[in-house]
């Protein structure tokens, strides 16, 4: 048994100096970054790769990768899209 979970990047959002990205389904925290602790050499863009949107990251514990996928694929079976929506809670105005 795999306790990964597969999540659908969703876009990548930057608010000042923090930069978040979340799962497009259940809103889960995918990414989360304050770009002004990232150290970096003088010149040097500060933003961290995120996820492009749409892939499938599949997360276990702090490791994360995405999933070769194309449109139309049958979501794997630990998908968050495949949990019931009463045990993610993922309802409009109760995202996690």
């Amino acid at each position: 048994m795999t306790d990964s979970v597969v999540h659908i990047a969703g876009p990548d959002i930057q608010v000042g100096a923090q930069l978040r990205q979340r799962c497009a389904w259940c809103g889960g925290v995918l990414l989360d970054y304050a770009l002004d602790r990232i150290a970096v050499p003088d010149g040097q863009d500060a933003r961290p790769g995120t996820w492009p949107a749409g892939d499938l990251v599949e997360v276990n514990g702090n490791a994360s990768w995405t999933l070769p996928h194309a449109d139309g694929d049958v979501l794997p079976a630990n998908a968050c899209a495949q949990i019931d929506h009463d045990v993610t809670g993922a309802r409009p105005g109760n995202v996690p």
